[in-house]
């Protein structure tokens, strides 16, 4: 009743007309008090949460730094510019290839996500866009805020509106986590002797948590099929993706990883002779981390995660060092300027058309 009483005090002050001020009464000022808002919390769960993942984040990034430093001690420039002018051009082209493989994935994203926005764009467009969106996401870091930012300047111009942006990303994001975890928990049940042998812990724990992360797959696969593709979500209604397309997805996602594990796999020295599942299992295992440390394209902490879990000899720690450097410069730092250069071509094709495509 004290609920209903202040609520109907506030409806009266705000219907009221504003001819004079009324007397003060002690009635009236405990409904003024009602009525105002309560003055916001120091330390909110959004803050906390916010102030959590910048500590996790910058304590990632800082270890980072030291298991680099660590490793890279004794090691020259000479040594490193070495290392990395010894591998072949083979190497490097094969490196190029599984990066475009890596790239075309990441495009049935895209495709499929316009798809389900009920909007229609031609193919070329969604690959060309596809391929700037994430050339620059990857590279900068913060990949929904900058994501979303250069989508909206792409899909704009095609008469997407906000909204269809925000539903693209959030599907874009949502198939590549679900193809992270279904890879992860794969790489987990099959080969868990990889992580075991770099922390110490016994394999059946890294068994244990590859067959959670599955029957976490599996439950969201249940639901997409169970529920009939609409989710009722705070009061939202969500369309979901049929269960063969969500299979879709997850396939282009493990496509996507395994096509950045080859690019790492075939720049690593051949002395550490480790195979392209053991890769593969490094390689997941840092991209994680990385996702988890929110540092601008894992820098640094996707090397560290790598160095540690490889855990070269001393002789070959210059040559996988060299590999990581190359790694860097083909998958992150080659797509970016072809993808800052595509966007700078868009722009500057519908500035000389005079319109929007």
């Amino acid at each position: 009743m004290r609920e209903a009483g202040q609520s109907a005090a506030c409806e009266t002050a705000l219907l009221a007309p504003c001819t004079a001020a009324p007397a003060a009464t002690p009635e009236r000022s405990a409904s003024a008090a009602a009525c105002r808002p309560a003055a916001p919390a120091g330390y909110t769960p959004a803050r906390l949460k916010r102030l959590w993942s910048l500590l996790f984040g910058t304590l990632v990034f800082l270890v980072a730094l030291w298991v680099l430093r660590r490793w890279a001690l004794g090691l020259t420039l000479e040594e490193l510019l070495r290392e990395i002018t010894a591998v072949g051009p083979e190497p490097i082209l094969l490196a190029v290839a599984f990066t475009a493989l890596s790239f075309a994935a990441l495009i049935g994203y895209e495709y499929y996500a316009v798809r389900f926005v009920r909007r229609t764009a031609p193919f070329q467009a969604v690959a060309l866009y596809s391929f700037i969106t994430q050339a620059i996401a990857h590279a900068v870091g913060f990949a929904i805020l900058i994501g979303a930012t250069v989508r909206y300047r792409l899909y704009g111009a095609k008469g997407f509106t906000f909204l269809d942006v925000m539903k693209i990303q959030l599907y874009f994001s949502s198939a590549f986590g679900l193809g992270m975890a279904t890879l992860g928990g794969i790489v987990l049940l099959a080969w868990p002797e990889v992580l075991a042998a770099a922390t110490g812990l016994a394999p059946s724990w890294f068994r244990l948590l590859g067959l959670l992360v599955l029957a976490g797959v599996a439950v969201i696969l249940l639901l997409v099929s169970v529920l009939r593709r609409r989710l009722r979500l705070l009061g939202q209604v969500v369309e979901l993706p049929e269960w063969r397309i969500t299979l879709l997805l997850i396939a282009l996602g493990i496509g996507d990883l395994a096509g950045i594990a080859a690019t790492l796999h075939v720049l690593l020295p051949p002395e550490l002779a480790l195979a392209y599942h053991e890769t593969l299992a490094i390689l997941v295992a840092a991209l994680a981390l990385g996702l988890l440390s929110q540092v601008p394209g894992s820098l640094g902490v996707l090397e560290g995660a790598v160095l540690l879990l490889i855990a070269p000899p001393e002789q070959l720690t210059a040559a996988l060092f060299g590999a990581l450097i190359l790694f860097r410069a083909i998958y992150y730092m080659l797509p970016l300027a072809l993808g800052t250069l595509g966007l700078l071509v868009v722009e500057l094709w519908r500035l000389g058309r005079g319109r929007c495509d």
